[in-house]
């Protein structure tokens, strides 16, 4: 599932958006995770991704996926304010509840 290193990059996030198939930006995405830098820019590209990344695995119908995700992220949180943290919580738990039959 995941991918090598992505940078984290505008132009990855719309390398990600032109995927012709979802599991090819949700591996791109992964990828842009990975990425080790923590300037601002790449902290908000991977906010970005994250967001993006739960809209696709939403989509999907891949809950656990999604569970799996929040895990992966911890040590990103400990990198961006507390309300940020929250608002990318809370963006995860909204496209669980989207998944059908996963309340």
């Amino acid at each position: 599932m995941s991918s090598s290193n992505i940078p984290a990059t505008t132009d990855s996030l719309f390398q990600a958006s032109e995927a012709k198939a979802p599991a090819e930006a949700i591996s791109i995405l992964y990828g842009i995770l990975e990425d080790p830098s923590s300037s601002s820019e790449a902290l908000r590209i991977k906010e970005q991704a994250i967001t993006n990344l739960s809209d696709l695995l939403g989509q999907e119908g891949r809950a656990q996926d999604l569970q799996n995700l929040l895990t992966k992220l911890r040590p990103f949180f400990s990198l961006i304010p507390k309300a940020k943290t929250a608002k990318i919580v809370r963006v995860i738990v909204d496209a669980v509840a989207k998944i059908p039959g996963n309340i």
